[in-house]
């Protein structure tokens, strides 16, 4: 009986810490599928960021930010700061309990196409002054839709 019980216990602890680190998230990767390269990345406070790039490279380049911060939405607008230089955006912002889902959609083909020479040139994005996106594997992007969430 003894052994069952040590067996059984060894088995959950081991499938345990198997579980976990299947869904432990796989930041700083980038993926690429029908034009657009994403990335999953996270805050100072380990909060997760999804970025996208769609179409780089042309004139119709757009970029999509969407990440979660504490507190709730404000009235004003956003800016999103790139490098310490504010990037013309589209702000909105969803308040989810006491945090907040804020989304940036950049349609300025000119500052797209620059991040992402930036990053092609390897060399991080600072974005909101917070957010370092990596250029890790982007000039070899794995294939997909997305980071394993």
């Amino acid at each position: 009986m003894n052994i069952q019980s040590i067996t059984l216990a060894a088995l959950v602890v081991f499938s345990t810490s198997s579980y976990s680190a299947f869904q432990e998230r796989e930041y700083n990767t980038w993926y690429a599928k029908n034009a657009v390269l994403y990335d999953m990345t996270q805050t100072s406070e380990g909060m997760p960021v999804m970025l996208s790039f769609s179409q780089s490279g042309r004139r119709s380049a757009n970029m999509l930010v969407s990440y979660i911060s504490e507190g709730s939405c404000g009235e004003g607008e956003q800016t999103l700061n790139v490098n310490g230089k504010d990037v013309p955006a589209t702000y909105r912002c969803i308040t989810i309990g006491q945090n907040r889902i804020e989304h940036f959609a950049v349609n300025d083909a000119d500052s797209v196409n620059d991040m992402v020479h930036h990053l092609n040139s390897d060399f991080t994005l600072l974005l909101q002054n917070d957010i370092k996106v990596w250029a890790s594997n982007i000039k070899t992007p794995k294939y997909g839709l997305a980071p394993r969430f």
